[in-house]
């Protein structure tokens, strides 16, 4: 091919031009808008190859929130759940009707569009609706501590009687945990209070709406036409599938993709007590709600400083993750951990053994058994009310290791995957929660360090055997992006671990005590051996000093 036939003419390069022109313009003029500065948390897609490790952590089973599930027919079930949400939320407020909730979220919709990562493909009705639908589903599911939402009867979620199983199992096992476990179980009775439909709800309310020019006009009817008898004579979701339920639920509230900006929420609570005085805010209330799964791990939130401002649930959820701000620091400048801290040092220095330059050590972490062999020992970290503590907390003091308790189940894969991919999509929450995992997949490599945190009291899990729970916290960190020489809160743990490890005479201790001085007897007769020796070597030196000096 010759270079005059390589080179593309004028009327080709403005053909290419043209068509870039318009592909150009296309994807600019598109409603979402995508600031990597932006103040919202983003909603991601999870990326294919993430997904296909572990599809049951990412996808939601019988519940969607928000727009990258709705059109998927299995979830369709749950359809009925929600509208009945819907009509609570407009019989708690008679003055408005649907067309003032759809004016509010219209005013967010494009807000709304900017939390999503994804190209959400819904149309302006469509999109409208499923905010609301979800926004009035999170409301009255998760009101249980608002009085103004409680107000009338109305049936709610009753996963609280997981967490009495859970409670129960907890304490009978592992008596020294502690937690602030347990609410009343909720009334799963039918909400007879709901008997007419949403269809008359809103021909009765919409009189009042004085902004209908504003909102777009959704044809509500042909969705809620199978809705027109009393809904207190459909089955209920929680009779169809029984337990299950409660616990799908709670599964899927929590999935990073199923959720819906908490703002909706908060607009729609607006709504509903507009011209009322409420006594309990809408965050609040779901604040407070959170905590009951929340108190299933160790958390050092207290009261007075709860939440306030987040994104979606699950990033609500994720805050109560994070190490704590008193982790025991003020311990470090106590004067008798400076006089042990100096001695040792000294005893390192002079015997050439160790190092206190933490910098001359690659930043990883070893196994457990590993730390055992030198010398470090295992135990539970006991949570204290007065000085909470969070699951991450953990602490490397004279030689031990308190590592707060974890119980390991399939749900606990779920919510640290989920943790783990919002980190890794909104960089601005941090990456304590992914260095966590990072240390104790680590830390638990093999069945046999597991076997050990075991025995130690550290942790506690419902798999079929310790390998399953090794290669739980494996696949955990698979795809994971972390940088190990970055700024991270476990940084100075990890390099003091290392340096008490690559400490010899550590070592050669632990040695010492695990193979020979275990057993009581071999120690006993250890200790008689040096007064022996220590007794034949003064007598020794008295006999030569008599005769040298008689």
């Amino acid at each position: 091919m010759t270079e005059v036939e390589d080179i593309m003419s004028d009327i080709e390069i403005h053909e290419l031009g043209n068509s870039m022109k318009d592909e150009l313009t296309n994807c600019i003029s598109s409603d979402t808008i995508y600031d990597s500065g932006s103040e919202f948390c983003l909603i991601p897609r999870i990326h294919e190859h993430i997904r296909a490790i572990d599809r049951y952590s990412y996808e939601p089973i019988i519940l969607s929130i928000g727009p990258y599930h709705s059109s998927s027919h299995e979830f369709s079930s749950m359809d009925r759940e929600k509208w009945n949400r819907v009509d609570y939320i407009l019989k708690l407020n008679c003055d408005k009707g649907l067309k003032d909730y759809l004016t509010i979220i219209n005013g967010l919709e494009k807000r709304a569009r900017m939390c999503y990562s994804a190209d959400i493909k819904m149309d302006k009705r469509k999109f409208l609706q499923t905010l609301l639908l979800d926004g009035c589903f999170v409301l009255v599911s998760l009101g249980e501590f608002n009085e103004f939402i409680m107000a009338g009867p109305q049936r709610g979620m009753a996963s609280t009687s997981i967490g009495k199983i859970l409670e129960e199992n907890l304490t009978s096992e592992h008596p020294e945990v502690r937690g602030k476990y347990g609410s009343e179980q909720r009334n799963m009775g039918k909400h007879d209070a709901m008997k007419s439909t949403i269809v008359e709800q809103d021909n009765v309310n919409s009189k009042h709406s004085k902004e209908e020019s504003s909102v777009v006009e959704i044809e509500l009817c042909s969705e809620i036409s199978g809705h027109e008898a009393p809904l207190g004579v459909y089955q209920d979701n929680a009779q169809q599938i029984g337990q299950w339920y409660d616990m799908f639920v709670t599964h899927d509230l929590l999935l990073l993709e199923n959720q819906i900006p908490f703002f909706v929420v908060e607009a729609i609570y607006e709504v509903v007590i507009s011209n009322k005085v409420a006594p309990t805010t809408c965050k609040s209330s779901i604040v407070r709600y959170i905590e009951m799964y929340a108190s299933f791990y160790p958390t050092a939130i207290r009261e007075s400083s709860r939440p306030k401002d987040f994104d979606h649930l699950l990033h609500l959820f994720h805050m109560y993750f994070r190490p704590s701000s008193n982790q025991d620091e003020h311990h470090d400048h106590t004067v008798q951990h400076s006089i042990h801290h100096f001695l040792q040092l000294g005893r390192d220095y002079l015997n050439h053994l160790g190092s206190s330059k933490y910098h001359h050590f690659p930043n990883r972490w070893r196994r457990a058994t590993q730390y055992h062999e030198a010398g470090i020992e295992f135990r539970i970290r006991m949570y204290s009310e007065h000085t909470p503590h969070s699951l991450l907390d953990i602490k490397l003091r004279d030689g031990i290791l308190e590592i707060p308790f974890l119980l390991v189940d399939e749900e606990t894969n779920v919510l640290f995957r989920n943790f783990i991919a919002l980190e890794q999509t909104c960089p601005r929450v941090g990456n304590d929660v992914t260095a966590y995992i990072i240390f104790m997949a680590k830390l638990m490599s093999m069945p046999d360090d597991v076997a050990l945190l075991a025995r130690k009291g550290v942790i506690a899990h419902h798999m079929r055997t310790d390998k399953d729970v090794s290669q739980l916290f494996t696949r955990l960190t698979k795809g994971v992006v972390f940088d190990f020489y970055g700024n991270y809160y476990l940084n100075h743990l990890c390099l003091a671990l290392e340096a008490y490890y690559q400490n010899r005479l550590h070592r050669w201790v632990a040695w010492l005590r695990h193979n020979h001085l275990s057993n009581p007897w071999l120690v006993v007769a250890a200790v008689a051996g040096v007064i022996v020796l220590f007794c034949t070597i003064a007598q020794t030196v008295l006999t030569v000093e008599s005769y040298a000096n008689p």
